[in-house]
């Protein structure tokens, strides 16, 4: 009976707090519609409440990658200082040097406080507490104006306090911050400022280290909250390439619950993400940290390359690396237990692949640093990484969705939690990458046409165009004037013109048109969307960022057939008509634009991929400076 009220209480707390809590939806701008918006727009559509410019780009080069317009920094004022914002160099660091700059904490001061001092003597040393200003005690202005509020409203009254000592629920919920490193956050970013560890003895005796301990406590309950809601880092600091509201919850609600539920700590724990991926990390860093715990002086040595079929003194010890990772290692010949066979080379394909090493099933020194440290380092931090994004994630994503996974390079479409259809994508390029986003697919368009961007007319088309006028005739690309008539492209006088050209460009649907066959539409400020391209061979290569920001998809036939309930037969006939058409889907599909560098696998082993953006160094950083500025 008391399990039963204990989960109805923390139901009914719950919902009290989420309601009303959802994100602000942005405004929507209305623009106005010039012939060449219209000209250059989606075949059939009407006007939406978005301003759609569904661009990319084609060159008369095979080796060339169309290009796609660069998505445009957001509306959110970045607190991310570009050290050096060098475009070029290897890849995952197109961004240049990153420097975070936490939210900034004020102290937990009320001197404003005007009413007077309670009678009761614990609340008294509260309300002294909280008139004099406690500078070691730093939070957020929205928690300190939530505390101050909370308080006031219990006439100071303690919260984790009864009798002078601290309560059961108290210590409950300082016992689960004091976990808080298996949840990925920082246990120390949860420490009461009152005391030097989670194991000190509590002040019980003394009436204002107490109030001291029970501010100190609400504050750091608060933070938990916030962090377990919707991450420890607002994603609009880390990178300009992130676009996501994150679910926080409201501070002064979750005080409420917090305040005045039974069960505090049952509550902050349901805050957590419920993704059955944030179970499988959960697992897979507790798995790790039991092998760190351990004592190791088996390393395995460096040496030559061992290719499949080669024969090496490392062998046995690798087998045995492998079977601890939880891979099958056993010897097909055991003859010659230093052969790197057949078997032998599958596992290590499978273990490189979830490592994020090149992945050649040889044994090489990226691999043996890998097997060594495997458990250690990289992997815990990738994990608190993702762990953190995954605290991005809106909470309900909804019951069929698309799933993008830029640096997997691969798109799911997700129904009830299961994967129903997966593909290869194309991604943006380190210096046009690939924005995260939530939106919602509206419309897919067949034979799509496609209009240049005024930016790439100006840098890309005009050099061209200005010692050869007919290079757009040629290509079969239409040229428009302002009044909307089609010219031929020698009969303008393109060495006039620098960064503004009165004229639109388009191309017309074909099989070299740069969007290929199909296009799939989720109007968006970034003008990123998802589409065929004629540069097929481009799927086979395990590295797929080459776009200019947009989502190349490797099967879109098939993928059209999944989203909009048609068959192969009847998208194919469609497509080989030539004819121009826009269909809508019968349901918006929401589509998640997101990035993780590791995620699980059908089984719930977790597989690393490459930071192909270098966004994992971004989340390093600002957890480093995190914990300065909560020194």
């Amino acid at each position: 009976m008391k399990t039963i009220v204990k989960s109805s209480l923390v139901a009914v707390m719950a919902a009290l707090l989420l309601s009303g809590t959802s994100p602000a939806e942005a405004a929507s701008k209305t623009q106005k519609t010039t012939f060449l918006d219209k000209l250059f727009s989606s075949s059939g559509s009407k006007p939406t409440k978005k301003r759609r410019s569904m661009f990319g780009s084609f060159k008369d080069d095979p080796s060339y990658v169309e290009v796609e317009p660069t998505p445009r920094k957001s509306s959110k004022r970045s607190k991310v200082r570009i050290v050096d914002a060098d475009p070029g160099g290897d890849a995952g660091y197109g961004m240049g040097n990153l420097t975070y700059v936490p939210p900034k904490l004020v102290p937990m001061s009320g001197i404003a406080i005007t009413e007077a001092a309670p009678a009761d003597p614990a609340a008294a040393a509260i309300h002294g507490q909280l008139v004099s200003a406690n500078p070691s005690l730093r939070v957020l202005p929205s928690a300190r104006d939530a505390l101050l509020a909370q308080y006031a409203a219990q006439a100071y009254r303690p919260i984790w306090l009864k009798d002078g000592k601290l309560s059961d629920r108290g210590k409950d919920v300082l016992q689960l911050l004091a976990a808080a490193g298996e949840e990925g956050l920082q246990p120390q970013s949860y420490l009461p400022t009152g005391l030097t560890s989670f194991a000190s003895p509590l002040p019980e005796y003394d009436q204002a280290a107490m109030a001291r301990l029970d501010i100190d406590l609400s504050a750091a309950a608060l933070r938990y909250a916030r962090d377990a809601s919707g991450g420890q880092f607002d994603p609009a600091r880390l990178s300009r390439y992130h676009d996501v509201a994150p679910p926080w919850v409201a501070p002064d609600q979750a005080l409420k619950v917090i305040a005045f539920s039974p069960f505090a700590a049952d509550y902050l724990r349901g805050l957590h993400p419920t993704h059955p991926a944030y179970g499988a990390m959960k697992k897979a860093l507790a798995d790790i940290r039991a092998i760190e715990a351990e004592p190791r002086d088996d390393k395995i040595p460096d040496g030559d390359i061992v290719k499949k079929g080669d024969s090496d003194q490392r062998i046995p010890a690798v087998r045995t690396r492998l079977a601890e990772l939880g891979f099958t290692a056993e010897p097909a010949d055991e003859a010659d237990p230093t052969l790197l066979d057949a078997e032998l080379s599958v596992q290590l394909r499978l273990f490189q692949k979830q490592a994020g090493v090149r992945v050649s099933g040889a044994l090489g020194p990226q691999t043996v640093t890998a097997l060594n440290s495997a458990g250690t380092g990289g992997s815990v931090d990738k994990l608190l990484d993702n762990m953190e994004r995954l605290r991005w994630l809106p909470r309900d994503l909804g019951k069929r969705y698309v799933f993008v996974n830029q640096a997997a390079f691969e798109a799911t479409v997700v129904k009830d939690g299961k994967p129903e259809w997966t593909t290869r994508v194309i991604v943006g390029k380190p210096n046009t990458q690939t924005s995260v986003f939530h939106d919602e697919m509206e419309m897919v368009v067949f034979n799509p046409s496609w209009g240049v961007p005024p930016s790439i007319i100006a840098n890309e088309y005009l050099p061209k165009l200005r010692n050869d006028p007919g290079y757009l005739d040629r290509l079969g690309f239409k040229v428009v004037n302002q009044q909307g008539k089609v010219v031929p492209s020698r009969s303008v006088s393109w060495w006039e013109y620098g960064s503004k050209v009165p004229y639109g460009i388009q191309q017309p649907p074909g099989e070299k048109n740069a969007l290929g066959e199909l296009k799939f539409l989720f109007p968006n400020s970034h003008d990123i969307y998802m589409h065929d391209t004629p540069s097929r061979e481009l799927f086979e290569k395990d590295m797929r960022a080459f776009s200019h920001g947009c989502v190349r998809v490797q099967d879109p036939r098939q993928f059209a057939s999944v989203v909009l309930g048609m068959t192969p037969e009847e998208v194919a006939a469609k497509v080989e008509s030539k004819n121009s058409e826009t269909v809508r889907l019968k349901e918006k599909l929401p589509v998640h634009i997101t990035y993780f560098t590791a995620w699980p696998d059908a089984a719930g082993n977790i597989v690393y991929f490459n930071d192909i953006y270098g966004r994992d160094r971004t989340l390093e950083i600002a957890r480093s400076a995190t914990l300065v500025a909560q020194r």
